[in-house]
């Protein structure tokens, strides 16, 4: 993911934090967050592309939508009857990563209100169990596999053994170092309406409430429970073919930096999106038999990612050591 200029950086840092939210978002500015505006080009990446890469220049502001409003089925709380018996820690903190690391493990979501964790196992996907809520659930990064799945649909007909050697460059960076301006670039191939296509293979695996934007699909709502959805179509082979949803699978092994939170607990495929310490950190994936989500808004300090931007990675950890003992 690219970093930002350093004259646009050092801008940046001297806005007072109750502006640099609202400003990135009016903008469209992300790096892991929502999708940057095309440089004219394309990136350079080989297929070789590593995270650790130097960064390419910062993409052309773009326009975004407002920000999306709480869906209903966020606000589920079902328990596991796998209670840890550790000392429990209020779940939640202050906004905007003010807040000092909680001690001890968390116990459970029920009743949060600002964190939460989906899953369903792949054995009988429609067993669904959410587990706290949050406010919002823009996707952020989690946007970069729908933005390659959509390629494999309308590029190269289902078969990732027709993607040019140059894109699968860029594939792999997009879904493993979360790079922005590869994603474009995969974006930029899908000929006609990326949000009609992205929206497309969504409905073909019965999600008949997410729509995808041509542009900026970042910001776009995604539930965790339409994530788990997703996963779960994934590993089932039903997202465009049996080879393309393999591909995604194999695709999906976050850079050392980002392997925080499913990461952690052993998920064989998963992806993050994060943006600011006041804004969602989110991460899908598969955990042994399950396909999983989870997402926090603003819990805790705030961790500077390789893309400049910011997730929390210590309440991400902890979400997902609760579920994985909610997982047995």
């Amino acid at each position: 993911m690219p970093l930002r200029e350093p004259t646009y950086g050092l801008r940046v840092r001297r806005l007072p934090a109750r502006w640099l939210v609202p400003g990135l978002l009016a903008l469209g500015l992300a790096g892991c967050g929502s999708v940057p505006a095309p440089a004219p080009t394309g990136p350079s990446v080989s297929p070789s592309h590593d995270a650790e890469a130097e960064p390419s220049r910062a993409p052309t502001p773009t326009r975004a939508t407002p920000a999306p409003t709480a869906t209903d089925d966020l606000v589920v709380a079902v328990p596991s009857p796998t209670v840890a018996t550790t000392t429990a820690p209020t779940a939640g903190g202050p906004p905007g990563g003010s807040a000092a690391p909680a001690a001890g493990r968390l116990t459970t979501l029920v009743g949060d209100t600002r964190s939460a964790m989906v899953w369903a196992p792949l054995s009988d996907p429609s067993a669904v169990t959410t587990e706290g809520s949050v406010p919002s659930a823009r996707a952020w990064s989690t946007s970069k596999v729908l933005v390659v799945a959509a390629y494999l649909d309308t590029v190269v007909g289902g078969d990732p053994s027709r993607i040019p050697s140059t894109e699968r460059g860029w594939i792999r960076a997009a879904l493993t170092a979360s790079d922005g301006d590869a994603v474009v670039a995969v974006r930029d191939r899908i000929p006609g309406s990326p949000g009609a296509a992205i929206t497309a293979v969504l409905r073909s695996i019965g999600d008949t409430r997410t729509s995808a934007p041509d542009r900026s699909q970042g910001m776009m709502t995604w539930t965790p429970r339409e994530q788990v959805r997703f996963m779960a179509a994934l590993a089932a082979g039903r997202v465009v073919s049996p080879e393309a949803s393999a591909y995604l699978l194999a695709q999906m092994q976050p850079i050392a930096a980002h392997r925080w939170g499913l990461g952690t607990i052993g998920a064989s495929s998963f992806k993050g999106g994060w943006l600011t310490s006041e804004t969602e950190t989110r991460q899908m994936g598969i955990v042994g038999g399950y396909a999983v989500a989870i997402i926090t808004v603003g819990v805790g300090p705030a961790v500077r990612q390789t893309d400049g931007d910011s997730a929390h990675v210590h309440q991400m950890d902890r979400i997902a050591d609760l579920l994985a003992r909610r997982l047995g």
